[in-house]
């Protein structure tokens, strides 16, 4: 009996030491909201090029982190308190940017696209990511490209999209 407990807390030692953290140091600089792995590969409007994260330059619509693909939808560019910089929609023809004067310029597109009030934060246990006060868990950081994946299944994200944190 006292080994089976004994094995059942190095389990579960073993998967608490497992969850994913933000570094300390880091802060959120861009969220990406993509089609899912499983979407991305079949979709036409990005199937011209996918580069590797780390090797993506601006106008790129499609991504690969090692065995994952993801196409963009949006990018959110953040400034160093978590505001909104610049947002990116990509189209088949490519990326609109929208600076913050231009959107502020277009108070219902603005809306629309629900860039009210926007802010990201880490959370202090830096195990989550507070978006806009939703809290999404963080399934898995790829640290080498410094990008962090939201888990799938929150209601707060459309059917069939992921989110993803760039940090530095």
């Amino acid at each position: 009996m006292k080994k089976i407990v004994l094995l059942l807390l190095v389990l579960n030692f073993g998967c608490a030491k497992n969850i994913a953290r933000v570094p300390k140091s880091a802060r959120i600089t861009v969220k990406y909201r993509v089609l899912d792995e499983e979407i991305s590969p079949n979709n036409i409007n990005c199937a011209y090029r996918v580069a590797s994260y780390l090797q993506m330059k601006d106008n790129d619509c499609s991504f690969k982190i090692e065995e994952f693909e993801f196409d963009i939808e949006r990018k959110y560019v953040l400034n160093s308190n978590g505001s909104l910089k610049e947002y990116w929609m990509y189209l088949a023809e490519g990326p609109l940017t929208y600076s913050m004067e231009q959107l502020n310029d277009d108070l219902k597109f603005k809306s629309y696209e629900e860039l009210n009030n926007f802010n990201i934060k880490i959370a202090e246990d830096r195990t989550a990511i507070i978006d806009n006060n939703t809290t999404f868990k963080i399934e898995r950081i790829f640290k080498k490209q410094k990008l962090i994946l939201i888990e799938k299944g929150n209601n707060e994200i459309l059917e069939g999209r992921r989110i993803l944190y760039a940090y530095k």
